[in-house]
């Protein structure tokens, strides 16, 4: 595999769309109008940096790096976080790397960045995630989770200073 991790541009746009929603459904079939955020790549791009894997000219990963903590997109208050939002890798590339590398470059540009912690948020259901998250060394932030859509999501935390 000849995977590359870069950020997205236009062109990938909507193959990133069909991966994140892809993935998703495979937790949750009904998306319901998170459908609608899962696709909106381009919107993301104008408050983050949209993050894709690619293999052989195929995206098969993406991820949202939330470098701004006053972005509408941060899921942290503190000025010392950056966030990880929205890590999908498509089903039948699952398993070959593409999920941790996109978390081993949005760590990398947390500490470019000068940010004391990465935080995200995340499903319970979210396995294949929480396991590259335990992994690569964040940790469960409790004072993170919200309560979303009539569910939890946990928070998680790298401390990187």
């Amino acid at each position: 595999m000849d995977l590359v991790i870069r950020e997205a541009a236009a062109p990938d746009f909507e193959a990133a769309a069909d991966v994140a929603v892809a993935a998703y459904r495979t937790i949750d079939p009904e998306l319901g109008g998170y459908e609608a955020r899962l696709r909106d790549v381009a919107g993301r791009t104008r408050h983050a940096t949209v993050l894709v894997a690619v293999d052989d000219g195929r995206v098969i990963g993406t991820a949202t790096y939330v470098g701004d903590p006053a972005s509408p997109l941060a899921e942290s208050d503190d000025p010392g976080d950056a966030g990880l939002r929205m890590l999908a890798v498509s089903p039948d590339a699952m398993g070959r790397g593409a999920g941790t590398a996109l978390v081993e470059e949005a760590i990398a540009r947390a500490r470019s960045d000068g940010r004391r912690r990465l935080v995200l948020l995340s499903r319970h259901t979210m396995k294949a995630a929480h396991a590259i998250y335990d992994r690569l060394g964040f940790e469960r932030e409790p004072g993170l989770d919200e309560t979303w859509d009539g569910g939890t999501l946990l928070g998680f935390a790298l401390r990187l200073s």
